[in-house]
């Protein structure tokens, strides 16, 4: 007798495809100040209309003048693109990070994390003092939090699962990131930041198993059970964040090997029982 066959199809792709206190740098400082909005564009902005999504931007600035934009300005979790305008230095260069999770509200974590001393989401909105962060609608300036956050470019996302929550690095989410770089403030701007996609498919087909049961895991993530009455299972296709969000954004036709594992285990006869396994590239 032969042993039962089993036939994998496993395709990978890649699609890459208000203010509230004035920053200030001294308690005597009286700079001046532009109020702005922002708003984001590209694959990001169809999905802007859904009050589920959850935008987290970091503002970062010039200190020192010198050419280099690293010191924290501000950062802000939002579910409503209405909601963001920020006050600005006069005189500064700044840049503006930003990701999105498609219905975040429903698939991330809201409660207590950790050691943390308050509810909040954590990653990827974890902040670098390992505080979760409140969904505000508004900017915290550094003045007010020295804080900001610490994740927004790795796929790390703290997603519900029935024991509470868990932190897988390729999350099953559509994730968003996008910068806008060397920003120096004028009145009535609008400042547009250009959001991709940072996100892979997997489809996992399985067929001419008969009987007993079957277990594919993509690292880590189960894709499928037991084998169905009509021999074959198509998972369809499941979306993941890249481990590496930014690098995804930021590198043309961003590449990134998995792993894929399968075991099977018949009913009937133990000899039968077969293990396997295979590296993906997103393409």
């Amino acid at each position: 007798m032969n042993k039962t066959n089993i036939i994998f199809a496993i395709l990978a792709f890649a699609v890459i495809a208000g203010c509230t206190k004035p920053f200030r740098l001294a308690p005597d400082d009286d700079s001046e100040y532009i109020t702005l909005s922002l708003g984001v564009s590209g694959a990001g902005e169809t999905k802007a209309s859904s009050t589920n999504n959850i935008y987290g931007i970091q503002v970062q600035y010039d200190s020192q003048k010198d050419g280099n934009i690293d010191a924290p300005y501000a950062y802000g979790l939002f579910d409503n693109t209405n909601d963001m305008t920020i006050l600005l230095l006069k005189g500064y260069h700044y840049k503006f990070v930003c990701t999105m999770v498609k219905n975040g509200k429903n698939v991330l974590y809201y409660g207590q994390y950790g050691s943390n001393t308050f509810p909040g989401y954590a990653k990827p909105f974890q902040r670098s003092n390992s505080e979760s962060t409140a969904l505000g609608n508004r900017f915290i300036y550094k003045s007010e939090d020295e804080d900001c956050f610490s994740g927004l470019g790795w796929g790390t996302a703290t997603i519900k699962s029935p024991s509470g929550y868990e932190e897988p690095s390729m999350p099953s989410i559509e994730r968003y990131y996008g910068q806008y770089d060397g920003y120096a403030p004028r009145s009535g701007d609008v400042v547009t930041i250009p959001l991709k996609k940072t996100v892979f498919g997997i489809r996992l087909i399985i067929e001419k198993v008969p009987e007993g049961s079957l277990n594919a895991l993509f690292d880590g993530e189960l894709l499928s059970g037991n084998s169905t009455p009509s021999l074959k299972y198509d998972s369809g296709v499941r979306l993941f964040s890249f481990s590496d969000v930014y690098n995804c954004w930021y590198t043309d036709n961003y590449e990134q090997k998995l792993n894929a594992y399968w075991s099977f285990k018949s009913s009937i006869f133990s000899g039968w029982a077969q293990t396997g396994g295979r590296q993906l590239r997103t393409r």
